[in-house]
């Protein structure tokens, strides 16, 4: 159904020609147009291209990612546009009933750019593995946002030779500090083997395997799962008494915060939140953060949590 809706909004939108091929006019701005779906996406694409495009970004701040669901609109924007980039998996399938019903969409899906790995659940304090669930927050490790950055650079390229020089050139130098940060990280948690403890979900898989680091988390992945068990909530208040964990309750960006507070509370611990970057709340859109800034206040709230454990 959702595909002949889709096709049928493709269509109506030719007829009245709403776009025809940004390439030839580059929009109203006459600038290339980059629709993005994700947050991580929209950044990426916005310092690579500079002033030679203009980004959308389809998911609107402080909104759920994977619960997102295209208004007719969005697909019009993506339909038409120079150039679309997604991360694929589970929470994008709508993005293939768009490429299904547009002819020639220049596209690029992030996760190609890496080695997807399972999800996991610790939960519990047994690791287990889902064969046919892969992580999609593959971002969160710096190495692999670097990978990202030089995929979409060179599709980029061939598509635009015109500006190659210069989009090579800004995705060079945002690599390059993203590279700095990412030695950072290696300096500060090398050879940590405490456990860090999330009472909330645990988008961080790709971050935690590049600095092989051990966590318990209340939910794998970005479980939809609001209430944890009994069970976990047990196992999670003994292990935060356990000299081998990390002494702060960590949380994530965009959640209620409920549980991890209340394991906090539970020991008299201090919270910190994660940013996952899967998206970004309206202030901090507004004040223009990016994934940079985000991954720096990341390293300083680890910086401070490990210096008072």
């Amino acid at each position: 159904m959702f595909k002949r809706i889709v096709s049928a909004v493709i269509a109506v939108a030719l007829t009245a020609g709403l776009f025809c091929g940004c390439s030839d006019n580059g929009g109203e701005s006459g600038k290339l147009q980059i629709v993005t779906a994700i947050f991580p996406a929209y950044d990426f694409a916005r310092h690579i291209f500079g002033d030679k495009a203009d980004v959308t970004l389809l998911l609107k701040p402080g909104m759920e990612s994977h619960s997102y669901d295209p208004s007719a609109k969005d697909i019009v924007k993506v339909s038409g546009c120079d150039l679309f980039i997604y991360n694929g998996g589970e929470s994008d399938e709508w993005v293939e009933n768009i490429l299904g019903g547009a002819d020639e969409l220049n596209c690029v899906k992030m996760m190609d750019a890496v080695e997807a790995i399972e999800e996991e659940n610790v939960s519990n304090g047994v690791r287990s593995r889902d064969e046919h669930e892969y992580d999609e927050h593959i971002w969160t490790s710096p190495k692999n946002a670097v990978k990202i950055i030089k995929s979409i650079t060179q599709t980029a390229s061939e598509l635009f030779p015109d500006i190659s020089e210069e989009i090579t050139k800004n995705s060079e130098s945002y690599t390059e500090k993203i590279s700095e940060l990412d030695n950072k990280f290696e300096e500060l948690l090398s050879g940590e083997e405490r456990y860090f403890v999330f009472g909330d979900r645990f988008p961080l898989l790709y971050f935690f395997r590049e600095f092989n680091l051990n966590y318990y988390a209340a939910f794998p992945g970005c479980n939809s799962e609001t209430e944890p068990s009994a069970q976990i909530i047990a196992f999670l208040t003994q292990k935060l008494s356990e000299d081998d964990t990390v002494k702060t309750v960590f949380c994530i960006e965009l959640s209620n915060h409920k549980l991890a507070q209340t394991l906090a509370d539970e020991h008299g611990l201090p919270i910190a939140e994660f940013h996952s970057c899967h998206n970004i709340s309206a202030d901090d859109f507004s004040a223009g953060e990016s994934y940079l800034s985000l991954m720096e206040r990341n390293y300083e709230m680890l910086k401070t949590a490990l210096e008072n454990s």
